[in-house]
């Protein structure tokens, strides 16, 4: 495919301004169907829910549409595909020469240039599904470019601000951003996505068209998406910075990107009851940040007393950028449990990273990641019931 070079820049363009609306005003009635025996439900409206372990693990290395995790934070928009425009802006500086706040030259995209004008590359990242789509860094290369006398600057300073096409009960839309650095990176696999799973998006997953930033939080990867904007500084959303909090020390923390190394047990879970003397298959999923590698996942069936590492964890890397977005899938027999175990497991990452035993406190109050637990698991041989 020959490079594409955007020129439109003789038209005069003006994105639409979202405003917030009273809760009152939020309209849930169009949400989409779901399938709620497959989740745990924590809230209706706007509906969040996540798989239940057992399913989540045994749905394989690529989790189903229907079994993948939702989060919303107001009701699910009903867009049109062939209705639907992506604007790109760039802002070079924070003031212009009169001190005024600069301005942002706009371009558009539709659907169709999305889907056409750039390679279509596809990516598996967790939670865990095979996204499909083009480079970030090729659309911004070719629609907004970089003056080769700001490059250095911008890469190590700017951000790109996403802002999606919805109505939230906490802002006007929701929005996020990322750095420079990490959008342009050809090896950070950073793609707006119109597939998952080798089929169009479904409306609860951002269609038709989200944002998959692999490695980094999932609040980084934006549904809806219809905004971008190449900035100095970072998006002034809530769900970035929640500048409603009177603690000066609450913006001072650092907002959140990569994730940290994480473990999970998915089977057996709390308080069941294993009715069979066999040997007992422990089975769940390990994840580290920035493209880093699980080498190493430890079971303990005793509380954290002794350990032992897994029989086996299954990570692929990606074919094109060697960089590890996916889950690593790990297994471990266990011979025979206690009458009342307490499972722990912890993972290292290919930095040497792991899993602290404690969560470590942080003003946010997020990105705990200490040894996941699992209590009161029972084996008893079906002969004493």
């Amino acid at each position: 495919m020959e490079p594409y070079t955007y020129n439109n820049t003789h038209e005069s363009i003006h994105p639409p301004q979202h405003c917030k609306k009273e809760l009152c005003d939020l309209d849930y009635s169009q949400d989409p169907p779901r399938i709620l025996s497959n989740y745990l439900v924590h809230a209706p409206r706007p509906f969040n829910a996540e798989p239940h372990l057992p399913l989540l693990i045994n749905s394989g290395s690529i989790t189903p549409e229907d079994v993948f995790f939702k989060r919303n934070h107001g009701p699910i928009p009903n867009i049109q595909l062939e209705d639907h425009t992506v604007y790109i802006g760039i802002q070079r500086g924070l003031h212009d020469n009169q001190g005024q706040p600069a301005p942002v030259e706009w371009k558009a995209l539709d659907m169709n240039d999305i889907m056409t004008k750039w390679p279509k590359v596809t990516i598996t990242a967790s939670l865990q599904a095979v996204w499909s789509g083009p480079r970030l860094c090729d659309i911004l290369h070719s629609v907004v470019g970089v003056p080769q006398e700001l490059h250095h600057e911008m890469i190590r300073n700017f951000h790109v601000a996403f802002e999606a096409d919805d109505h939230v009960k906490e802002d006007a839309c929701y929005g996020s951003s990322i750095p420079l650095r990490k959008a342009m990176d050809p090896l950070g696999d950073v793609i707006l996505a119109y597939e998952m799973n080798g089929k169009p998006l479904t409306r609860d997953h951002g269609y038709p068209l989200r944002v998959i930033v692999p490695g980094y939080i999932g609040a980084r990867s934006v549904k809806f998406l219809q905004k971008m904007i190449v900035q100095p500084q970072e998006s002034s959303s809530f769900f970035q910075v929640d500048s409603t909090n009177v603690d000066s020390a609450w913006d001072s923390s650092p907002s959140l990107g990569e994730m940290n190394v994480q473990c999970v047990i998915c089977t057996p879970m709390d308080k069941e009851v294993i009715l069979s003397s066999q040997p007992v298959t422990v089975k769940g999923y390990a994840i580290a940040g920035g493209g880093r590698a699980i080498y190493r996942v430890e079971l303990s069936i005793d509380g954290g007393k002794t350990w032992e590492p897994v029989d086996k964890i299954e990570q692929t890397p990606d074919r094109v950028s060697g960089m590890y977005w996916a889950w690593a899938l790990w297994e471990k027999e266990v011979s025979k449990l206690h009458t009342t175990s307490q499972l722990v497991v912890r993972a290292y990452d290919s930095s040497g990273n792991m899993q602290p035993e404690f969560p470590i406190w942080n003003y946010r109050g997020v990105m705990n990641n200490a040894w996941f637990r699992v209590s009161n698991v029972i084996q008893m041989p079906q002969h004493n019931m």
